[in-house]
C-alpha cells in the first residue's frame, strides 16, 4: 500500500525539506561558520529536476558582515555538498547556492517599531 502522504507532496518539495533538515545538521556539527555565531537554514527551495538548491539562511551575530559569512560559505561549499551528500538519499547531490534570508531581521525591525509604537502609546495616555 503506497504512502498517501507521498504521493500528494511533490517530490521537490520532499527533497527541499530533506536537504534543510541535513544541512541544519551539517552546520551543527560538521561545518562551523565561526563567523556566523550559530547558522539557521530558514528554507530551501529546488529546482523541479533537483539539481540547483537554493538555501536561505539566517544567523544570530549581527556584528558579522554578511558577505563575509556567504564567502566562507562559497568557499566550503564542497565541503558542505560532500556531507550532505553521505545523508541525502537521493540520484543527484543538488548544487547549494546560498542567501541571506533578510525575513528574520525584517521581523525583527518591524516587531521593535511597533513595541515603539506601543510604549509611546502608553507614554503620551500617563
Amino acid at each position: 500500500m503506497p504512502d498517501s502522504h507521498r504521493t500528494t507532496i511533490p517530490r521537490s518539495l520532499r527533497v527541499a525539506e530533506e536537504v534543510q533538515r541535513i544541512l541544519g545538521e551539517v552546520f551543527l556539527t560538521r561545518v562551523r561558520v565561526l563567523s556566523a555565531g550559530m547558522l539557521t537554514v530558514t528554507h530551501v527551495d529546488i529546482t523541479r529536476d533537483l539539481r540547483i538548491a537554493k538555501v536561505y539562511l539566517s544567523f544570530l551575530n549581527p556584528s558579522a558582515p554578511k558577505e563575509e559569512v556567504l564567502g566562507e560559505l562559497l568557499r566550503r561549499r564542497k565541503e558542505i555538498r560532500y556531507h550532505m551528500g553521505n545523508e541525502l538519499r537521493a540520484k543527484y547531490v543538488p548544487e547549494l547556492r546560498f542567501y541571506l534570508d533578510e525575513s528574520v531581521e525584517y521581523s525583527s525591525r518591524i516587531q521593535a517599531i511597533i513595541e515603539n509604537l506601543h510604549r509611546d502609546g502608553t507614554d503620551a495616555e500617563q
